[in-house]
Formats: C-alpha cells, structure tokens, sequence
C-alpha cells in the first residue's frame, strides 16, 4: 500500500521547487542586461519563509538534508551579491531583483573659474592676426582701409563662436550684406553675392569663397594685362566677369581663342563679325565676349560662322547663317572655305544658263548655289554627274563652234581639278 504523505514530504517537495528555481536563476550579467522594469513574482513563498518551516520537520536526516542544501543555496546566494555590489547594485535573493545603487552624497559644487588673460587671448581674436590675415587675403592696400576695423568687429563675433579666421571673414560678408553693413566691403565682393543669388534660385553653380575669389580676380586681371586689354583690369569689370560665372579657364578661352580671332582676322572678316556683334574698339569686344552668356565654344563657333559668311560674300556669294553653320559642322573655315567660294563663283553662272536652255527654267531657280556648294564641298557624285552631263551636252552642241574650252572646264573645276 502507497505510504500517505507527510508534513515533512509537502515541505521537501516546495523547498525542492525552490532550489530549483533559484538554480536556474540568470547570472548576475544576464540579470544586469534586463534589470528594466523588473518585475518581482510574489505569489510564491519567499526564500526566507521556506527557509523557517525547517523547524517542523521531524524526521532528523531529512532536515539535515534540507538544511545542507540550504547552507548551499547560501552560499551561492552570498556570490551573487558580491558580483552585483561589485557592478554597483543592491541585489534581492527573495524577489531575484537587482537595483543600481543611490549615492547619499551631496553633489559637488560647481566652482565657476575666472578666465586667465592667456584664456581671453585665446577667446578673442587678435587684431593684428586679423588685419595679417587679412593681407595674406586682400594684400596690404586693402587691409589699411579704415573699413577694415569695422569688419574686426564683425569677424571676432563668428571667430569667438569657433570658426577658423578665413571662415569668419565669409560668415562676416553675408553678415555684413544681409544687415547692410560695411558697403566698400561687400562692393568690393559683388560678385560672389550674384553667383549666391542665382544658386540660391535653383541654378547649380559653383561659389566661391571670399579667397578662392580674389584669387580668380587675380589670374583675371593677369589675363588681360598679357593680352593688352589692361584697361579691363579693374575692381568693377572683374565683379562683373566673375558674376556670369565663368571660370578663369572659360575667359582665357574667350581672350585667346576668341577675341585674338576677331583682333587677328582679315579686314572682310573683321567686318563680318562688327556687322553681326557690333563693336567701336577691341576692349569693348572683349567685354561684349565676357559679358554675354555664351561660353568659350558657342562663341568660337559663332565668330567662325561668320568667317565663312565673309568669305562667300568676298567672292560674290551670300551665304546665310544656316548654311555657314553646316559647312562649320563639316570642319570647313574661313581660310579653306575662300578658294572653294571662287570656284563655286565661276561655275555657277555657266551651269545656270546651261540648265535654263534646256528647261526653260529661270537661270537662278534652274540651278542653285547650294548644288555648286554640295559638288565642291563635299564632292557630292550626283552633282559631279549633272555637271558632266551638262559638260558633254554642251560639247556636243558647240563642237563646231571656236573658244569652246572655256566652256568645257567647269565641271574640272567643281571637281577641283582646275
């Protein structure tokens, strides 16, 4: 028969449950990681209370047994407690809960120090490593102006605030413009604030720094010393350069390619270009070049455009800007297009009256330029033929008459051979 249950087996099988629980219990690490909102379980019989019914056990060995685990338990429990004081927490063996450890220490006073005069120097900018600055920037003509102690001023607000020197300086000419300060400053940097404004409408062009600029106004005004336009030199036309955004690259194109072109091109040429870009002098070319919103290369086109204008109409020809523009695509220029206009020149007035006997056809409408140009300028074989044919027909019609060879000899000369 099944022996019924004693007083002393219910405590062994809950002091059992609780060993158990306690044994599998996180380390005191793992414990730390989720110490967040704990939550104690307090529907089982706490340790300490499992601990006082030990007491009503009767039976000798098994309260030995019990209390033998429980030394254990002590023992691992004191453990625990010493990693948790260790990583600053008070730990509680019968809720399993750990919680950081409150300083009862007053906080220390916060003693405000005085700054030093070597901390003063350190905060406040300098004037002399301003205005030295400032040369390096400006060079020293600029940096004497009494303007310069007013932007002092100005500067040592933002270099206190932790900018560099160089960047306090750009930070002061916004400041200075957008609160309409120091106006011989901002002038003088007009044009970084038109390159600001169209960036700031949406347009992606680069802007310079107050260093990068002076720097370009520099290779600028170097540029057209070399290229005796000195006169352009100046504080005002170079804002106005830098402010269409070109480059000192772009307007070393402009000068060299372009302008010296123009200044260098024959007479017929030159007076092309005066009727098409309308200019008195030289330096008021260059400033129609650099002013305008064309670039570097539209404006090479444009110029050899009208070299090919002028050489048709040296010849007797005109030719539209449409079609001086595809001779340009074809690599055709002014110096190879002149003798290709003279031979169209000569043979056009033949060919016309040649083909109006046949067709009855107004001479202009029987045979237009742009055919003489398609023969002589790209060696077009269907124009070649028609003017062979016409050749042929000729010869046979005027076989017996004198002075015939001159008549013979254009379509030699469409082809270039003459």
């Amino acid at each position: 028969m099944a022996r019924k249950p004693t007083e002393a087996d219910r405590l062994a099988a809950d002091l059992e449950r609780q060993l158990a629980a306690l044994n599998a219990q996180p380390s005191p690490i793992d414990v730390v990681r989720n110490i967040t909102n704990p939550v104690a379980d307090t529907s089982k019989p706490t340790y300490e209370g499992m601990r006082s019914q030990l007491s009503e056990i009767k039976d000798p060995k098994v309260r030995a047994a019990f209390e033998k685990a429980f030394a254990s338990t002590d023992k691992l429990t004191e453990q625990v407690t010493t990693q948790y004081e260790t990583l600053g927490y008070d730990y509680d063996p019968n809720t399993n809960v750990a919680k950081p450890k409150t300083s009862t220490l007053p906080p220390p006073p916060v003693v405000q120090v005085a700054p030093t005069p070597k901390d003063e120097a350190i905060i406040n900018l300098a004037e002399e490593a301003f205005v030295s600055s400032l040369k390096l920037l400006m060079g020293s003509a600029e940096a004497s102006k009494p303007y310069v102690k007013e932007l002092y001023k100005l500067v040592s607000k933002y270099y206190k605030s932790g900018s560099s020197i160089s960047d306090a300086i750009n930070l002061a000419l916004y400041d200075a413009r957008e609160n309409k300060l120091i106006p011989e400053f901002t002038n003088r940097f007009s044009g970084i604030f038109k390159l600001a404004d169209r960036r700031a409408a949406g347009e992606m062009i680069d802007v310079p720094t107050l260093a990068e600029y002076v720097k370009s106004q520099e290779g600028l005004a170097e540029v057209f010393r070399s290229t005796n336009l000195g006169e352009l030199a100046t504080e005002s036309f170079l804002n106005e350069v830098m402010g269409t955004g070109k480059s000192v690259a772009t307007t070393t194109k402009i000068i060299t390619d372009v302008y010296d072109a123009i200044r260098l091109a024959p007479e017929d040429w030159k007076n092309m270009v005066k009727t098409k870009m309308p200019f008195a002098t030289e330096p008021m070319l260059a400033k129609a070049l650099l002013l305008g919103t064309k670039g570097a290369e539209e404006l090479e086109r444009e110029v050899n455009r009208y070299g090919i204008m002028a050489a048709a109409q040296s010849q007797g020809l005109t030719v539209g800007e449409e079609t001086a523009s595809e001779l340009l695509a074809k690599g055709v220029r002014y110096g190879t297009s002149k003798p290709q206009f003279g031979r169209a020149a000569t043979i056009l007035p033949t060919a016309q009256k040649l083909t109006s006997m046949e067709t009855g056809i107004e001479p202009g409408k029987a045979y237009g330029q742009e055919q003489a140009f398609s023969a002589i300028f790209d060696q077009n074989a269907a124009e070649l033929q028609k003017l062979a044919d016409l050749e042929l027909r000729e010869e046979a019609r005027f076989a017996r008459r004198p002075g015939t060879a001159g008549s013979r000899s254009f379509a030699s000369q469409a082809r270039g051979m003459i």
